[in-house]
């Protein structure tokens, strides 16, 4: 649906919410502090509502040049919170697949590998690798010499002695040609960087917020993305080489998701049904328990202590109290009050199911 449609049923819907409130207001003899709390409501569940559509709409739109599908896998590689172990554990362990991918097993130069014979090229071949290579043998029917030679590209890549295409961010040139060592390498340039930066800011607890930790913040991001890049083209090597073996056809291999991407699907649902029964008034104080919650977990996971580092795109500088915590306050402070019976659906289940109706519908 474009948004030349979308917009006007956006605007009928906002316009028919405003109206509501005011007739809900208006039988509740004009008090103000009921107009506030079924606002406070309906600004939070707006907030939930579209934050949830707006992440199931880049998942379902798939990966372009235009949109990017929501991950949460960058947030929760830098959270620092008791909830950060945890979290990471969901999502790919990007060090134990360049540990076991794309670091060399044996100290060689580049210069003498390069003068290795193919057989001994492919011997050094990672072995998770090499095993993957070793399928096609009974996937494509691929000669074993050639499975041998895709062995040994691969190696030659790792071991420094051959470069691939790739973009990298702050290197000059929108393409250049690096081997596993000098990714490596600028990798390690990215994590020796965020070390002297939260060494700098760790001898004034506290100062340097601002400028300094927005650096901080921006390099750690850095090195996450550059973990990820390579994972990503460590994986793309191996699947050209693939490609290559079966004359030229793609090999489809069955891709698993993980853990912390099926959670990511439940977040997004979870988000947006919050905030359509808040907006609705359906379920009003459970889903203010729900939405709390979520805002608790949130707020372990990245907590805004000064000693911690401020997470990926944070607005302002928050210390201790951030609006997750304002946010979870206001959700509490609303489902002490019947303000799906004032506006919403919960007044038609309330007279469905009478029980535990308090009688006392005002504040």
């Amino acid at each position: 649906m474009s948004n030349a449609v979308l917009l006007p049923i956006l605007y009928a819907g906002l316009a028919g919410t405003l109206l509501a409130l005011i007739v809900a207001t208006a039988s509740q003899k004009w008090s103000l502090r009921v107009f506030l709390l079924l606002a406070l409501r309906l600004a939070i569940g707006w907030h939930f509502l579209f934050e949830g559509l707006h992440k199931l709409h880049s998942y379902y739109m798939g990966p372009s040049e235009t949109n990017r599908v929501f991950s949460s896998e960058v947030y929760f590689k830098v959270s620092p919170g008791p909830l950060g172990p945890y979290m990471r554990k969901q999502f790919t362990d990007t060090d134990a697949f360049i540990a076991t991918r794309v670091k060399a097993a044996q100290n060689i130069a580049p210069e003498a590998f390069a003068q290795l014979s193919i057989e001994k090229q492919a011997e050094a071949c990672p072995e998770a690798v090499a095993k993957s290579l070793d399928e096609m043998l009974d996937k494509a029917g691929a000669a074993p010499a050639r499975i041998q030679e895709a062995k040994a590209a691969y190696a030659r890549w790792v071991y420094g002695v051959d470069g691939r295409d790739t973009k990298v961010k702050s290197i000059s040139g929108d393409d250049a040609r690096l081997t596993a060592p000098q990714r490596l390498a600028h990798l390690e340039r990215l994590r020796t960087a965020v070390k002297a930066e939260e060494d700098r800011l760790a001898v004034n607890l506290g100062n340097g917020y601002g400028i300094d930790q927005k650096n901080a913040a921006g390099l750690r991001t850095d090195v996450t993305a550059a973990e990820t890049d390579l994972v990503k083209d460590a994986t793309a090597f191996v699947a050209d080489l693939k490609k290559d073996l079966n004359g030229g056809k793609a090999v489809e291999h069955e891709k698993q998701e993980s853990r912390g991407q099926i959670m990511d699907r439940v977040t997004m649902w979870f988000i947006a049904i919050v905030g359509a029964c808040l907006m609705g008034g359906l379920l009003t104080r459970v889903a203010c328990l729900a939405g709390t919650a979520f805002l608790v977990l949130t707020y372990l996971t990245h907590p805004p202590f000064p000693w911690f580092p401020l997470p990926p795109t944070t607005e302002g500088n928050p210390v201790f109290i951030n609006k997750n915590v304002i946010e979870a306050l206001a959700l509490l402070a609303i489902a002490t009050f019947p303000t799906g019976r004032w506006l919403g659906l919960d007044a038609l289940l309330g007279r469905i199911c009478p029980c535990g109706r308090n009688k006392t519908t005002t504040i």
